[in-house]
Order: C-alpha cells, then sequence, then structure tokens
C-alpha cells in the first residue's frame, strides 16, 4: 500500500468530485454510496480537504462539496499530505540512521530510484491527470498497467 487509507479515500473522493459538473456540490452520503467508504469517515476526509482549501463545502439541502479550484492545477502531493508524511520516503527503506550515497545501505541506491520517481509523479500528477484516465477507465479505454 503507497498510501495510508486516509489519502487513498481522499484521491478516490476528490476524482469522483473531480469528474461531476464544476459547480454542483457532490453529497457526502452520495460520494460514500458510489465509493463504498464508510459514510462518517469520507466526512472527515472531505472536510479536512475544504480545511486545507482543495475544496469548497456548503450546508444545506443543495450543500456538499466541490473543488476550490480547477483539477489541473491540484497536485497529487497536495491531496495526499493533509493525511500522510510524504516525507518519511527519504528517510532509509531500512530504517538505519546513517544511510548516504557515502555510506548506502544494501537498498540505498533502489530506493533512491524509487524514491525520486515517487516524488516526480505525486509532485506532477494532477488531480485533472487522474480524473481523466478514471472516466477513460470506466468507459473502458484506459491503457493497461504497466
Amino acid at each position: 500500500m503507497l498510501f495510508n487509507q486516509s489519502a487513498e479515500y481522499a484521491i478516490r473522493a476528490s476524482i469522483a468530485i473531480a469528474n461531476k459538473p464544476r459547480e454542483q456540490y457532490a453529497l457526502v452520503k452520495d460520494l460514500s454510496d458510489e465509493l463504498g467508504i464508510p459514510t462518517h469517515y469520507l466526512a472527515k476526509i472531505l472536510q479536512q480537504l475544504a480545511r486545507v482549501r482543495l475544496l469548497e463545502s456548503a450546508r444545506g439541502r443543495s450543500g456538499g462539496f466541490r473543488l476550490a479550484r480547477d483539477a489541473e492545477s491540484i497536485r497529487l502531493i497536495e491531496l495526499v499530505t493533509p493525511f500522510e508524511d510524504v516525507q518519511k520516503a527519504q528517510h532509509c527503506v531500512l530504517g538505519l540512521k546513517l544511510c548516504l550515497d557515502d555510506n548506502p545501505c544494501p537498498m540505498h541506491e533502489f530506493w533512491k530510484s524509487v524514491r525520486t520517481r515517487y516524488f516526480k509523479e505525486i509532485e506532477t500528477k494532477t488531480l485533472g491527470d487522474l480524473a481523466r484516465f478514471e472516466k477513460r477507465r470506466l468507459a473502458g479505454k484506459a491503457p493497461a498497467a504497466r
């Protein structure tokens, strides 16, 4: 598992919201049913995303959550960091306190390349990218995983 459960749910819910009309608020109950995520847990996740200003929330009968800005401007790292310490990936994969290029652990070179790719992806991939992929996947047109 790359991300913890809260971060995974935040990503999945944000994708679902991004694939709705921009002006439309998504109800927590509807998202919960659609995604199979417990309602109260999802509500807390969406409230956290609203606190960090990735989502807007509105109360009332026509309320719910919607994106605070365009999906193309929301990077994956922004969705993950409220729930996960992504900097832990900077640490030695074997848990050594001192693991540097000039004093590496046996996994150092492997983890360094994985870590570089990981940060490149979460810093450059946008919610718009993920939402487009999900639309294609649901339509049966997504490319096969590599």
